[in-house]
C-alpha cells in the first residue's frame, strides 16, 4: 500500500489529556507516551510523515480534575511529533468529564467537528475514540461525509468497559448508544472496534453483536522504553508516614463500590493471625457522592475490626506511588475488583519494579484472569470468600524471597511478550490501514536509542 503523503493519527478522549482521575485516563496517558516509538515503527514501515493529535473536551482550569502538569506533557509529546493537543465542546461549561447522554451526544458531535476541520490536510487520518462518550463520531462524521469522494477516516472506537459490564440494570439508551459505532464498524469500511484484551474481545461478540472481522487487536499495556523515575524511598515513608520495620500489604484505587476494598479489609482481618504485615490502602473518593459513603463504609470497617495499617485517602502522584511499590517491606499488592475489564496495577507493578516486586493477588474476574496465572506470577481469589482471600494474603506476606523472585520473574516475561503498548498500538494501525511490507512487529525488532527517550517523573 502507497502511504505517500502525509498520515495524521489522532486520540479523542475525556481524561488523561488535560486531566487525570481514571483507568481510562491512565491508558490514554500511556498511548500518549508511546507515540514517539509507534511513528517510528510506521516510518521504518513506509509512512513518510506522521502527526499526532491528542484530542479532548475543553476543561476549565479551575475544574476539580484539570492537571497542568498532565496537559504540558501531553503538549509537548504531540508537538513534538507535529501536532499538538486540540480542544472540543462537550456540552457542558468546561467543569465536567463524564456525565449523560446528552452529554455523550455534544462529545461526539464536537469530534466529529474536529475532524470535518483537520482530516482534508492529511492522506491517510487514523482516528482512535475511546468509550461511551464518542460512540457517536463515526455516525455524525460519515452523515457529514455522505457524498464525498476522497479518502475518509479511519475510525477506531476503543472501549476500555460498557454500561452492561459496571451497571447493574441494562440500561437501554445507552446499550443502544454503545452498540453505535459496531453497527457502524458493520456498515462502513472505514470503521472498526478495537479489544483490550481477550475478555473485552468476547463480551463485544457476545453482548453487542460485533463481527469478528472488523474487531481488531489493540492489547492495553505499558510504554516499556519509557525511563522511569521516583523520589527516594526515605521521601514517601515519610510523607505517607509508611511503616519502616514492618511488612505492608498495599491497595490503592477509586472507592467504588465495584472495587471490592470492603472484601480486602474483612480478608484482611481474618488473616492478621497469621502473618505480621500491615494493611495500607491508598484511596480517592474524587468527591462523588457514591465513592464517599464507600469511603466512609471502608473506614468504619476498618476501625471496627481492628486493622493493623492505615488509609490514605488523598490523591498519590504516580511517582510516588511507583516509589512505594518499590519498598523492600511491600509484600503484596492487591486488586480486589468485583467488575474489572483489564486492570493496569500488575503490569505497573511489573514494570516499576527493577528486582524482586510485591506478589499481586487479584480478583479471579474478567480480564484480570488474563493477567495472572494462579501459583505461578500471582493469585487468582475469589474476594467475596474472605476466608479463602485471607489465605492468599498469608501466603503472599509469607513467601520466601526465592519464591517472590519466581513469581516476579514469570510476570516480567509475560509483560514483555503480550503487553508492550507501542508494539500494540502499530499493529493496530497496519491492521486497520495495512503496513506496505506485510509483516508485523516483534519484540525487539525496533528500538529506541536512549537520546529518544522520554523522561516522565
Amino acid at each position: 500500500m502507497n502511504q505517500a503523503g502525509k498520515t495524521a493519527v489522532y486520540l479523542f478522549s475525556y481524561d488523561g489529556i488535560t486531566t487525570w482521575y481514571c483507568g481510562v485516563g491512565t491508558a490514554t496517558r500511556h498511548f500518549i507516551q508511546s507515540m514517539p516509538q509507534v511513528i517510528q515503527y510506521l516510518q521504518k514501515a513506509g509512512f513518510e510523515e506522521v502527526n499526532f493529535y491528542a484530542v479532548t473536551p475543553f476543561y476549565d482550569s479551575a475544574c476539580s480534575r484539570f492537571r497542568p502538569e498532565v496537559l504540558k506533557q501531553s503538549q509537548y509529546i504531540c508537538q513534538s511529533l507535529h501536532g499538538d493537543v486540540l480542544y472540543q465542546l462537550n456540552g457542558t461549561a468546561g467543569d465536567e468529564t463524564y456525565v449523560d447522554f446528552d452529554q455523550w451526544q455534544a462529545t461526539s458531535m464536537g469530534a466529529a467537528n474536529i475532524l470535518i476541520n483537520y482530516f482534508h490536510k492529511y492522506t491517510t487520518n487514523i482516528v482512535f475514540v475511546n468509550d461511551t462518550t464518542y460512540c457517536g463520531v463515526s455516525s455524525f462524521l460519515f452523515r457529514q461525509l455522505s457524498k464525498f469522494q476522497g479518502n475518509r477516516p479511519i475510525i477506531v472506537w476503543v472501549p476500555h468497559s460498557t454500561g452492561l459490564i459496571h451497571q447493574l440494570q441494562k440500561d437501554e439508551t445507552r446499550y443502544n448508544w454503545e452498540k453505535q459505532p459496531i453497527d457502524d464498524a458493520n456498515r462502513h469500511k472505514e470503521c472498526f472496534v478495537a479489544y483490550i484484551n481477550d475478555f473485552m474481545k468476547n463480551h463485544l461478540l457476545a453482548h453487542y453483536g460485533a463481527s469478528e472481522n472488523k474487531l481488531v487487536a489493540l492489547t492495553n499495556g505499558l510504554p516499556l522504553f519509557e525511563k522511569l523515575t521516583s523520589p527516594e524511598p526515605l521521601e514517601v515513608i515519610q510523607k505517607y508516614a509508611l511503616p519502616l520495620g514492618q511488612n505492608m500489604v498495599l491497595a490503592a484505587g477509586r472507592t467504588s463500590r465495584y472495587k471490592g476494598f470492603q472484601y480486602l479489609v474483612k480478608a484482611f482481618a481474618e488473616s492478621q493471625k497469621d502473618h505480621d504485615a500491615q494493611l495500607i490502602l491508598l484511596l480517592s473518593c474524587l468527591g462523588t457522592y457514591e465513592a464517599e459513603n464507600n469511603y466512609q463504609e471502608v473506614r468504619q470497617l476498618f476501625s471496627d475490626l481492628k486493622i493493623r495499617g492505615k488509609i490514605i485517602n488523598q490523591f498519590v502522584p504516580q511517582a510516588e506511588l511507583r516509589a512505594i511499590f518499590r519498598l523492600p517491606n511491600a509484600r503484596a499488592v492487591v486488586v480486589p475488583s468485583l467488575a474489572e475489564p483489564f486492570g493496569l496495577i500488575p503490569l505497573e507493578v511489573r514494570h516499576w519494579c527493577d528486582d524482586v516486586g510485591p506478589v499481586l493477588i487479584c480478583s479471579n474476574v474478567d480480564g484480570l484472569q488474563e493477567l495472572i496465572h494462579h501459583n505461578e506470577d500471582g493469585f487468582l481469589v475469589d474476594v467475596q470468600n474472605t476466608g479463602q482471600f485471607g489465605e492468599a494474603i498469608a501466603r503472599a506476606v509469607n513467601l520466601t524471597f526465592e519464591e517472590r523472585k519466581r513469581f516476579w520473574l514469570k510476570g516480567k516475561v509475560k509483560l514483555q511478550q503480550r503487553y508492550d503498548y507501542p508494539q500494540n498500538i502499530a499493529n493496530a494501525i497496519f491492521k486497520v490501514v495495512g503496513d506496505p511490507l506485510g509483516r508485523e512487529f516483534s519484540q525487539g525488532q525496533n528500538s529506541v536509542t536512549s537520546s529518544q527517550k522520554l523522561v516522565l517523573s
